[in-house]
């Protein structure tokens, strides 16, 4: 008589499997724990090189001991940075973190010196973990690393790109802060008669001429380009570029929008919902010519003539209608602006013309700001970028006229700006004056050193020593110069000589001595002497 055993139940299988998969998952982190820690050791004595003559930690793990590419390239991307984020290879060694979320956070936190040095930057005040009350972060790393022990990979993401975003604000205004202090256009006349076009231009700037001469020369046709491989006659791509910058010139100096730098041929494209343009917490990128910028950037995109700004609803995917007309002055109401501001840029001290002026909304037009003349204050692109970086607020007190303040880390609204309390409340004026005249003020924009951001130190500071060598070398050249004239050779002072024809100061008895030794000398080129 046979019996058959009982299936057991769908689910007690099914917890079977859990537990088997829950303990094979432990197990798993803890080997993957302990290797970390032996290639973390092996890192920092260099044993991969000397011992085992690799120089590679991934292709170590996986040639001489077949692990996983993945896994080895994990592995490899937290003991390669374990010196830099301490905290989070401590949580992957201790087993409390995933290795492939810590890996992910590390290559994240990698990416660009401002966010290595955020995430080592202690708080201002130390912040408690979301999911233990009792577990105080005092850095952006020790948060990250929380996130890494109790959530999940998506919300470790959205955890680092808002990590990014709130860095991204600044940098990226202060970098262009950085770039428009550094570029430079020469054109020289050539003996020739031709001229000499040379310089660097910022990165705004670059990509609206790159837009242009893409649209104005499009690529050249099979047989022409054979052509011009096979060193033919059609001009080379760059005689072309040359040609359609003529026509820009050409073009845009015909145009009779041309002095309020309105109806420009080239154009970026900045795409972005309502939301996210007002600062709102979406978790959405504005996108500039398809490549996602800062919230920050974007605002401050948005304000200029050359951006046309595809403002939608991202729930119901419509177009809003903040178009050009509502977002820039209209010919009449700039030629208002310009009327009261005859000067030019509103910042104190600024000599840029009216003409190089853009209409500053005080309340963003995003935010509800009306296109009116009460709204708006002319600023040079410049200090256009400043202000829209933390810390700045405007104020406008009359036609053309404004009060432009610095706060302590913070915005004020117009009417508090004196009452703010902070310690930082200087004018535009004050600012100037403060950074007038260091060892820094070197550029022609007047820009801050604290405005230096760290993807363009390296090139500020390049240059900076550059302009300090030649302003020593010229106040070197002027000294030597005023020396010369202070403590040259003296006029010689003309000396009589004596009525008997002796030099002044000799007597009788010392010329007849004089004469006779001269007596008992010979004559003629040996100048032998005499017996």
């Amino acid at each position: 008589m046979s019996s058959c055993t009982p299936t057991p139940p769908a689910s007690e299988r099914a917890a079977a499997i859990r537990t088997a998969l829950d303990d094979a998952a432990s197990l798993i982190n803890v080997q993957h724990a302990q290797v970390l820690s032996a290639v973390i050791e092996m890192k920092e004595a260099n044993l991969h090189r000397s011992a085992f003559g690799f120089s590679a930690l991934r292709d170590l793990l996986v040639s001489q001991f077949d692990f996983h590419n993945r896994t080895a390239a994990d592995i490899a991307a937290i003991a390669r940075l374990s010196g830099k984020f301490r905290l989070l290879a401590k949580a992957a060694t201790s087993g409390k973190a995933r290795i492939d979320q810590v890996a992910y956070a590390v290559r994240q936190l990698e990416q660009t010196p401002a966010m290595r040095l955020f995430a080592r930057t202690p708080f201002k005040t130390p912040a408690p973990s979301p999911f233990d009350a009792s577990v105080v972060c005092a850095t952006p790393e020790a948060m990250v690393a929380q996130y890494c022990a109790h959530a999940t990979f998506k919300e470790l993401r959205r955890h680092l790109d808002e990590v990014w975003a709130s860095i991204a604000e600044a940098t990226e205004l202060f970098d262009e802060l950085g770039e428009q202090s550094m570029q430079r256009l020469e054109l020289t006349p050539q003996a020739n008669g031709m001229w000499a076009l040379e310089g660097t231009l910022s990165e705004a700037t670059g990509r609206l001429l790159d837009k242009y001469l893409k649209t104005a020369c499009p690529p050249p046709r099979q047989e022409d380009q054979e052509s011009e491989d096979e060193g033919g006659l059609l001009p080379a791509q760059a005689n072309r570029h040359a040609e359609a910058f003529h026509q820009l010139l050409a073009g845009y100096g015909s145009s009779p929008q041309a002095a309020t730098r309105h109806g420009h041929t080239a154009t970026l494209d900045l795409v972005v919902d309502i939301e996210t343009l007002q600062g709102k917490d979406t978790g959405r990128l504005p996108l500039l010519e398809g490549q996602p910028i800062s919230v920050a950037r974007a605002r401050l995109l948005a304000c200029e003539a050359a951006i046309i700004p595809s403002v939608f609803n991202y729930a119901t995917g419509e177009a809003v209608e903040l178009g050009r007309t509502l977002r820039l002055p209209n010919a009449a109401l700039r030629r208002k602006l310009e009327l009261e501001q005859p000067e030019g840029c509103a910042w104190s001290g600024c000599d840029r013309p009216v003409a190089w002026t853009e209409a500053h909304h005080l309340q963003h037009w995003a935010d509800g700001g009306p296109t009116t003349a009460e709204n708006l204050i002319l600023l040079c692109r410049f200090h256009h970028g400043r202000i829209h970086t933390p810390g700045w607020s405007v104020e406008k007190t009359g036609p053309g006229t404004a009060v432009i303040t610095h706060h302590d880390g913070h915005e004020s609204a117009p009417e508090e700006h004196s009452g703010c309390g902070c310690a930082d409340w200087r004018t535009d004026a004050d600012m100037d004056t403060e950074n007038e005249g260091t060892e820094r003020d070197v550029f022609p924009t007047g820009l801050y050193r604290t405005e230096w951001s760290q993807a363009m130190k390296p090139d500020l500071d390049a240059l900076t020593q550059a302009i300090d060598r030649d302003r020593c070398l010229a106040a070197i050249k002027a000294a030597k110069a005023k020396c010369r004239e202070k403590f040259g050779a003296p006029t010689p002072v003309p000396v009589l000589g004596c009525p008997s024809g002796r030099p002044l100061g000799e007597s009788a008895a010392q010329q007849d001595h004089a004469a006779q030794a001269r007596s008992r000398m010979g004559s003629g080129p040996s100048a032998c002497p005499g017996p």
